[in-house]
């Protein structure tokens, strides 16, 4: 299948490729089918590219980029819609935003999960005041980083 974007041009992609979010992600409802492309600048760096919409890609990187003790709790229902068997083989990433200042930012409440295996992600909500919503993502924080983190769970 071949994907039009307006940051990547044409984008060749099998449909194994594609990453379903069936909930969409918290003010894109709507949008549900992705495919995930590698920055091809910034090691560590990707984008969840929208099927349908050539103009909507988040940047995602792993939590370890901002906090190296990152844990996110998984419920049983997030579980059965990923259809996760092993929750250990959950991918997990944060969003990255431009923070007012013109910094980056990531959204630690709001991890995006995926099941690699069933391709399936959801978005979570952590409703833990412990992670920010905009967390500074430091520049000296930001090494050079291989890939997404596995789920640590702790339920």
């Amino acid at each position: 299948m071949k994907i039009v974007t307006t940051r990547f041009g044409l984008v060749q992609a099998d449909e194994t490729d594609l990453v379903r979010i069936p909930d969409g992600l918290i003010g894109f409802r709507s949008f549900t089918q992705f495919v995930m492309i590698p920055d091809p600048v910034v090691v560590g760096l990707s984008w969840l590219q929208s099927v349908t919409a050539p103009e909507l890609a988040f940047a995602l990187v792993a939590p370890p980029l901002a906090v190296s003790d990152y844990k996110v709790e998984l419920r049983p229902g997030d579980r059965t819609g990923l259809e996760l068997d092993d929750e250990r083989s959950a991918l997990i990433y944060v969003i990255v935003n431009r923070g007012d200042g013109g910094g980056l930012t990531v959204n630690l409440q709001g991890p995006l999960v995926i099941n690699p295996v069933a391709r399936l992600g959801r978005q979570l909500v952590l409703t833990s005041s412990r992670y920010a919503v905009r967390f500074p993502l430091e520049a000296q924080a930001a090494p050079v980083y291989a890939g997404p983190s596995a789920l640590r769970a702790t339920a």
